[in-house]
């Protein structure tokens, strides 16, 4: 009987450990920049605090990222976590249609493979069970919103919040004090309009706040030496992606909102895209969308390095 009612405390105690998680999923383009690379690795390493759902693929060869994100998965013994794949849009042009150095450090996994739902599906279904519960990552361009759109105009309001890599509101690349159109708006402009004005809770980690933030050298240096089944697979991709250049985390910075909001200063606005897929402020209108105006960029490295460092993910 002790026995019996120990068991069922327990269970109780896991129970509300898991509600007391934020609900996560990931939508990205994974194997193209290197930044996609370290905030799966830090959304994965951040598992006492996040209950990931899922992992979505999106943009160009999607079935390559989607191998990717499967073997870094496996390799860090996380593999029952689902990963679905977006639509693939490898046809619309030649870079999009680019094999990647990265896709090389998965190619022909086969012990883990994607589910048959699509992306698009896979994170309607997931909004509609938990309503107001998920974080919804975007880090790539957003075909996948595009499409959640098309199918359920509904659905994406469901969103807890949707925490995008997105836009470039004061500042530009490098810091510029001139603004660009960033990737993943200018890269499919109809999604990216659709996407901004879906209604949606949003908060966009744009240029203003994620140009900022390098990855230098003794920082890989460090990584390198932990010698872990996560490190190691970033040291991977990494020396894959490129020996010399100096990574900019543009999108670990979006799941840094989610788990260090004190290091950000955030601003209400009102948000849309013009043709050329510029991101326009409209101090006019009624905001319908939060931006990232300041980050404390030298905490925010510290902090993403002890996590990689002192994570012990393996199977």
């Amino acid at each position: 009987m002790k026995k019996l009612l120990l068991f069922g405390i327990l269970c109780l105690v896991f129970i509300s450990v898991q509600a007391q998680k934020q609900k996560v999923i990931l939508d990205c383009d994974l194997g193209d920049d290197i930044d996609d690379a370290y905030a799966v690795a830090l959304m994965l390493a951040s598992t006492d605090k996040f209950d990931i759902l899922g992992i979505t693929t999106c943009y160009g060869r999607t079935n390559d990222r989607a191998e990717l994100a499967c073997k870094m998965l496996y390799e860090t013994g996380l593999e029952k976590i689902p990963v679905a794949m977006g639509r693939n849009t490898s046809n619309i042009d030649e870079r999009a249609n680019w094999y990647a150095e990265q896709y090389y450090w998965s190619k022909g996994f086969s012990k883990v493979k994607p589910i048959q739902q699509s992306g698009a599906d896979f994170i309607i279904e997931q909004l509609r069970k938990y309503p107001n519960e998920v974080i919804l990552f975007s880090v790539g361009p957003v075909t996948n919103m595009k499409d959640i759109i098309e199918k359920d105009p509904q659905a994406l309001k469901l969103a807890k919040k949707v925490i995008a890599m997105f836009g470039s509101f004061y500042i530009g690349y490098n810091g510029s004090p001139t603004i660009n159109p960033e990737w993943n708006v200018k890269v499919d402009i109809e999604a990216s309009k659709k996407f901004v004005n879906s209604g949606a809770n949003i908060v966009y980690a744009g240029l203003d706040i994620t140009a900022f933030v390098k990855w230098d050298k003794l920082m890989q240096e460090r990584l390198l030496y932990r010698q872990s089944p996560l490190t190691n697979a970033l040291c991977g991709l990494k020396t894959l992606w490129s020996n010399t250049a100096t990574p900019t985390l543009f999108d670990a910075v979006a799941i840094g909102m989610a788990l260090y909001p004190d290091l950000f200063k955030t601003e209400k606005v009102f948000v849309e895209v013009d043709d050329k897929g510029y991101t326009r402020i409209d101090k006019t209108k009624t905001p319908n969308a939060e931006i990232g105006v300041s980050i404390n960029t030298d905490e925010f490295l510290k902090r993403i390095m002890d996590v990689y460092l002192k994570q012990n993910l393996g199977r």
